[in-house]
Order: structure tokens, then C-alpha cells, then sequence
């Protein structure tokens, strides 16, 4: 993964224009993790690095490599809610005991997301005036963060009333990292429009890409491969507001300095799958109905500063 980081990072040095940006948002997961039926949201911090266009005649290149971190996404506990009736459903059959509860979880999500733009223009007017189409290739490395809450013991029927056998009751639903590796590729489109001359310009791009994601967590032993989706939506405004060079003493402000201001969506979803963090080993018999899309998905506003050399 560094050598990657470095070489988004040469890319960055070597790039003609970049633009450093800091956004606010939201985040919200839904599926997936055992006992997580509903969506849950929380806020979102995003750091961007970003080349938005660059042509070598009406061939272009463009990245962004953003690192997320999120608020804490509290799992309300529910009794017999309708992903654990489905394992008493199960746990009945085999034992006879139909009690079953899980304890409030806590997630919090963090990671890195970088991508690679690259196509033709197939409009090109200017530097500011085209709209192009390619391919994105990229990688996320989403982690997401475990914790039991305090308030509630956790109760999964026959495994908690034979932990000593198994495992401490406590130790189930314990601490734990559930690390992602995902790649991407897919179409992706950009566009730049001049609205006042020399000064405000819209731009946006948007991807919808395949991707192959690695899952891992160490507590709960798990390590598999699953298939999915990942789309993106960045629309925003560029303003330059020294078009006419003003000199300094010290420094000059021209027209290489601008500010953005924008919005980014993004979402990563997973073809059925099901995350047991619980450390408890429960069969994959009893697991597979279970089975739920995972989506994870987060929205920001954010703002920028660039230059262009």
C-alpha cells in the first residue's frame, strides 16, 4: 500500500495543478456485520489530494486520494430483532434453547480511497471548456472499528450458556478491526465549463466501477473475498480570484491561485455477505441465511485551495 501512497504522490509533484481539500459530511453503513438490520449514520471528515485534469494533447489524467475518518455509528441493541430470529430459527433446531440477544455495537470507519482517471476528451474547447471519458482504476482500504457497549450482555443461546467450553461470555463482541482491500475499475467521465471568464468555472466527474474487496478481521478468524460495486459523484465550483497578477514583496498572487468548493458522494457496496465479529465460530450453516448486501456509502461538502504550475 505505501508504494502506491508514493506513487499517487509523485504523480501529485509531477502533476501541472493540484488542490488540497478538507470536507464535511456523513457516513452511513447498513448490512453485513451480524445483527445489523437497519442503517445506522454518523459525521464524516474527509482530507483530499486531488488533480482534477490534466491534458497531454486531448488525452487526460486525473486523481484524487482521500483519507475518511468517522464519528462513532452506534448499533442500537434489539432483541429477537429479524436477522437474530433467523439464528433462533436455527439455534432451536439444533438445541432446543430460544433465547438469543446481542449487545449494542459501535463502529467507527476509517481508511483510505484513491483513484486514477484516465481517457480522452471528447470535447475539448480549452483547459477550461471540455468533457472527456475513460477509465478509473483505483483501491480502497476501508477499516472499520469494533466495540461492545457496556450496558448489555451479550447472549447467543446455547453458545453463551456453554461458554465456559467455549470462550468467556465477556470476550464475545469484543474489540476488533475489520480491515477491507478493495480494487476498482470502471467508466468514468469529466467535465469542465467556463462560466465567467477567468474567474468561476464548473466542474464535476462521476465513476461506476466493479471491484474485488479482501475482508479480514483476526478475532473473529475471518478472512474471504467478496464482489461488488463503487460509484462516485464530485461536482464543484473553481474561483480564481487574482486573474490580474498582484505583487508582493515577498510573493506574487496571480491566476495559478484558486479556491473549490464542492460536493463528493461516494459508495461502496458487497454482494451478499456476512460479518460474525461475535468471536463465537458460529456455523456457516446457520450464518448463510443471513447473508445482506453491505453497503457503506458517505457524502461531504468540502472546500480547496490549488495551484496550478
Amino acid at each position: 500500500m505505501i508504494k502506491k501512497i508514493l506513487i499517487i504522490l509523485l504523480l501529485t509533484i509531477c502533476s501541472n495543478a493540484f488542490t488540497v481539500e478538507y470536507g464535511k459530511g456523513s457516513f452511513g453503513m447498513e448490512g453485513g456485520f451480524l445483527g445489523l438490520n437497519s442503517r445506522i449514520d454518523c459525521d464524516i471528515s474527509t482530507f483530499t489530494i486531488k488533480l482534477e485534469h490534466s491534458n497531454i494533447n486531448n488525452f487526460y489524467y486525473g486523481f484524487n486520494v482521500t483519507w475518511f475518518d468517522s464519528d462513532r455509528l452506534r448499533q442500537s441493541q434489539k432483541k429477537i430483532n429479524s436477522q437474530i430470529e433467523k439464528v433462533n430459527q436455527n439455534l432451536t433446531n439444533f438445541t432446543g434453547n430460544k433465547d438469543a440477544t446481542i449487545p449494542e455495537i459501535q463502529y467507527r470507519m476509517k481508511g483510505l480511497d484513491a483513484n486514477l482517471r484516465l481517457g480522452y476528451d471528447i470535447i475539448h474547447k480549452d483547459k477550461n471548456n471540455y468533457l472527456g471519458a475513460g477509465v478509473l482504476l483505483g483501491f480502497s482500504f476501508p477499516v472499520i472499528d469494533s466495540d461492545k457497549g457496556d450496558s448489555v450482555a451479550p447472549n447467543l443461546g446455547f453458545m453463551y450458556q456453554n461458554a465456559q467450553y467455549m470462550l468467556k461470555a465477556q470476550e464475545l463482541f469484543a474489540k476488533s478491526k475489520t480491515k477491507f482491500s478493495t480494487y476498482k475499475i470502471g467508466p468514468a467521465v469529466s467535465f469542465k465549463k467556463s462560466i465567467i471568464k477567468n474567474r468561476l468555472f464548473l466542474f464535476g466527474s462521476a465513476s461506476y466501477a466493479f471491484q474485488k474487496a479482501q475482508a479480514e478481521n483476526s478475532f473473529a478468524h475471518m478472512d474471504f473475498n467478496l464482489n461488488g460495486t463503487y460509484q462516485s459523484l464530485d461536482i464543484g465550483l473553481k474561483y480564481i480570484p487574482f486573474p490580474q497578477a498582484i505583487n508582493k514583496k515577498y510573493f506574487t498572487l496571480n491566476k495559478n491561485l484558486y479556491i473549490t468548493a464542492g460536493y463528493r458522494y461516494n459508495q461502496w457496496e458487497l454482494k451478499e455477505a456476512v460479518f460474525d465479529i461475535s468471536g463465537s465460530k458460529v456455523s456457516s450453516k446457520i450464518l448463510n441465511p443471513l447473508k445482506s448486501k453491505f453497503k457503506m456509502d458517505s457524502s461531504a461538502a468540502y472546500v480547496g485551495v490549488g495551484y496550478s504550475f
